[in-house]
């Protein structure tokens, strides 16, 4: 049932329609992180322990955080190609 929904509703969305709703959702990103009030991320750690996490921080921590990126873009790319 659920396949049939999303099958039916890429026939009905264009590409323009998919570019203006990712877009819409970017922009809305956007927003609503000027709109939140973020100082409290600065009282999460003291300075000593924002050092020692920045100096022990390394390659290998680098290739997590750089395939996490991959599989949410490749994600992404993914479902864009499906409704294209």
């Amino acid at each position: 049932m659920n396949i049939f929904i999303i099958t039916s509703f890429s026939r009905n969305i264009s590409g323009v329609d998919l570019i203006g709703i990712i877009f819409g959702h970017i922009i809305f990103a956007i927003a609503i992180t000027q709109l939140l009030d973020w100082s409290w991320l600065k009282n999460l750690m003291n300075e000593d322990d924002k050092l020692k996490m920045l100096n022990s921080y390394g390659w290998k921590d680098l290739l997590v955080d750089l395939s996490i990126i991959s599989v949410v873009l490749g994600g992404i790319f993914l479902i864009i190609s499906y409704f294209l």
